[in-house]
């Protein structure tokens, strides 16, 4: 099972091929959601965090799960609300 930690870099690691498509540096925000056996993690553009530059402002984007078996990270759907589908990780 991956802790919170290197579920974080399995994100981060994830995030950083959309970097290479697009030059827009991502960051992680805040901790990370548990639900269930998953991690769930929420990010935006680290010149928007850091800077206000809304160039590197990322709109649309869908958090990052990473199944804590180390399954293969993949973004939520876009069409659906994301607080349902946490849920729905949540209860498995």
């Amino acid at each position: 099972m991956l802790t919170k930690q290197e579920a974080q870099e399995c994100a981060v690691r994830y995030l950083s091929s959309s970097t290479e498509s697009d030059g827009v540096e991502r960051v992680i925000l805040g901790d990370p959601v548990e639900a269930g056996s998953n991690w769930v993690f929420f990010y935006q553009g680290r010149g928007y965090v850091e800077r206000g530059d809304l160039d590197d402002m990322l709109v649309g984007n869908m958090p990052i799960v990473v199944p804590k078996d180390n399954g293969v990270p993949y973004a939520l759907d876009s069409q659906t609300d994301v607080d349902a589908q946490i849920d729905r990780l949540a209860q498995g």
